[in-house]
């Protein structure tokens, strides 16, 4: 059975208002439970250290509506109005245990400003749904959240909603109308509720297959967070994205051009493969057909402690053992996969003819949506045949993760430098072995010489060579910059802030 019920619009604006005044958010709970985002929360069946004890409405609160415990009717009344015990049953928020107990048909919490709710997950004696909604307080559902666009346009589309959050989020933002599509009646039953909690009447929710729920519509941005989980069987749709795991990430992919506005973006959190001769990126462009051309396909890989990577390299490590390993190892090593990408994908179309661009990198940790911002417009700019009299004119500077390491070994003079290598740990990861002209370049890079008059210098000087072209030269210097090495006034990579993501 579907719980939670569409009550009126009073109900919910009373409902949600009493939250409020009650101090129920996502700092408040995060304090409480010891949690340091929202996303790292622990029910306390999990062994969590703070917040055991009732002492006041929200840990009534976060007991009820977050623990998945029963708690008694004395001490829910003893801190919580009458009335909003009776607005929580009155929707089916939660209900009778016993005579002496309540407990909650869902989880409902606080998160990115709004109140959200999705299923338990603690089911005593009974089993998941097939169609159960994913909970908008997991670590990957915060990575996706963290890269939602400020601007989400005019028209917003949340495709695999779950909860809905996304459209939420949006239309919270400014969107006009959100769309919240999936195929589970149940997640657009969450979705209804949770728009209608939140007094964002812009936000439809509707049922279909993908962009079957809303065909013969287009949109400014469309966002998915798709099931990746290689599994035929399709048991969980929150879950399974088919044999390979790339099913119903390929679909939107490929329907995308029929969707998805002049000028208007995509983005996307999922996991996807390398392939023998055939990068992720090159495979989203076979997915575009004919209109890739009109689109820029960036992808930021997700640095994490535990990576897809590690089903690979027990794959390679194998060495032909792969019944050991399970049907997964044996699905990569037919699809012939040689890396495995999770990440954010973003596709822009072009408003008008353009050069698009096809970019790929790697982001720390703590690195979230405006690493993803900055990287998706620094590509854009740099795959313009204007970029090198951009450059001429421009003053790079040292980015202030990078870092130059100099490895010295003995030679006939003592010590002498052999080795040359940048690293950069934020927004993006890389280390990378250069050449000792590179290492000059670097030196010369403090935001007061041009690239026209480092060029010029280093061409005077000998270090480079005579036949190196300054439009070649500009192509080294936009590799530092995309790399996190370099950057520019006009394009100042984001500063290292306190992790928004939760990592686990």
């Amino acid at each position: 059975m579907v719980p939670l019920k569409i009550g009126t619009p009073d109900q919910f604006s009373e409902l949600r208002e009493s939250l409020r005044r009650l101090g129920y958010s996502e700092e408040a709970v995060s304090r409480r439970t010891g949690s340091e985002t929202i996303y790292q929360f622990k029910v306390l069946a999990e062994d969590r250290a703070a917040g055991a004890e009732i002492h006041d409405a929200l840990d009534v609160l976060i007991r009820l509506l977050m623990d998945e415990e029963p708690v008694e009717e004395t001490v829910i009344l003893a801190h919580l109005p009458a009335r909003l015990l009776e607005l929580l049953s009155d929707l089916d928020v939660v209900v009778k245990k016993d005579e002496t107990h309540w407990h909650s048909t869902v989880v409902l919490y606080p998160v990115a400003g709004l109140y959200v709710a999705s299923d338990r997950t603690r089911l005593v004696g009974e089993k998941l749904p097939a169609d159960a909604v994913y909970a908008a307080i997991t670590g990957n559902t915060g990575r996706f959240l963290s890269i939602q666009p400020e601007d989400p346009g005019d028209d917003f589309l949340d495709l695999c909603c779950g909860t809905g959050v996304a459209a939420l989020l949006a239309a919270s933002r400014g969107a006009k109308r959100a769309w919240a599509a999936d195929l589970g009646q149940r997640s657009v039953h969450f979705s209804d509720f949770n728009a209608k909690l939140n007094g964002l009447l812009q936000v439809t929710a509707v049922q279909g297959d993908l962009f079957g729920a809303v065909d013969g519509q287009t949109f400014d941005c469309v966002v998915a967070h798709p099931p990746y989980v290689p599994d035929a069987s399709m048991k969980l749709l929150f879950r399974d994205g088919g044999e390979d795991g790339e099913q119903i990430f390929r679909r939107i992919i490929q329907d995308l051009p029929r969707y998805l506005k002049p000028g208007g973006r995509f983005y996307c959190v999922t996991t996807a493969t390398d392939r023998e001769n055939e990068l992720l990126q090159e495979r989203i462009r076979l997915w575009l057909g004919e209109t890739s051309p009109e689109f820029d396909v960036i992808l930021v890989a997700t640095e994490v402690g535990k990576r897809p990577t590690k089903v690979l390299e027990a794959v390679v490590k194998a060495k032909g053992k792969l019944g050991q390993l399970g049907g997964r190892s044996e699905l990569y090593e037919r699809l012939k996969v040689t890396a495995i990408f999770y990440g954010t994908v973003v596709l822009e179309r072009a408003a008008q003819p353009r050069a698009v661009a096809t970019a790929r990198t790697l982001k720390a940790e703590e690195a979230a949506g405006p690493a993803v911002e900055w990287f998706r417009k620094w590509e854009q700019a740099a795959a313009q045949p204007s970029l090198p009299a951009a450059l001429r004119r421009s003053r790079p500077r040292l980015a202030q993760s990078m870092q130059l390491q100099v490895t010295h070994k003995p030679g006939e003079s003592g010590l002498e430098p052999s080795e040359f290598k940048l690293k950069s740990s934020y927004p993006f990861v890389f280390t990378a072995n250069v050449e000792p002209w590179l290492a000059v370049l670097v030196g010369m890079c403090a935001g007061q010489l041009t690239t026209g008059e480092i060029f010029d210098q280093l061409q005077a000087q000998d270090v480079v060579d005579a036949g190196l072209t300054f439009e070649e030269f500009c192509d080294v210097v936009r590799l530092l910059i995309s790399n996190g090495f370099l950057e520019l006034g006009q394009f100042p990579l984001p500063r290292q802030e306190a992790p928004v993501e939760a990592l686990v």
